[in-house]
């Protein structure tokens, strides 16, 4: 790849996109509302998490319109981070890391990029976060 425009903040390169196959699955601006954390107040009060999501699928993977079976069902995927939440984990690295290998446990799924914010956590509006990519070996 050759930089097309560079200077001291911006660089920009121009990269063709892969004659391969890449199929994904994307969940934007998933909030859910837990308990969760590692402090006693975060212990007795829900606050709102936000996951990005990115499923890279299995490039062999084919998709009938009729059929539930061949296709990755966002609903489960919704339901893992849920069951995950339940299971009181405290940090979000824990969290991150436990989603993305129960993730990967699907036959379908080849790589997970996922992003966790915590979004009530700071007094200034900002926000906390965890992110980890990970590929099936």
């Amino acid at each position: 790849m050759k930089p097309i425009k560079n200077n001291n903040v911006i660089e920009i390169f121009e990269a063709k996109v892969s004659k391969d196959i890449v199929k994904k699955i994307l969940i934007k601006d998933l909030i859910i509302e837990k308990i969760f954390g590692y402090y006693p107040e975060e212990k007795t009060k829900p606050q709102k998490l936000k996951f990005n999501i990115k499923l890279e699928l299995n490039p062999e993977l084919s998709f009938t319109d009729n059929d539930l079976q061949t296709i990755v069902d966002y609903d489960d995927i919704i339901k893992l981070i849920n069951n995950t939440l339940d299971k009181k984990i405290s940090f979000l690295e824990i969290l991150g890391e436990t989603i993305a290998k129960e993730v990967l446990n699907n036959e379908k799924i080849e790589a997970i990029e996922l992003q966790i914010e915590k979004l009530d956590i700071l007094k200034t509006g900002g926000t906390v976060g965890f992110e980890i990519s990970k590929r099936k070996n």
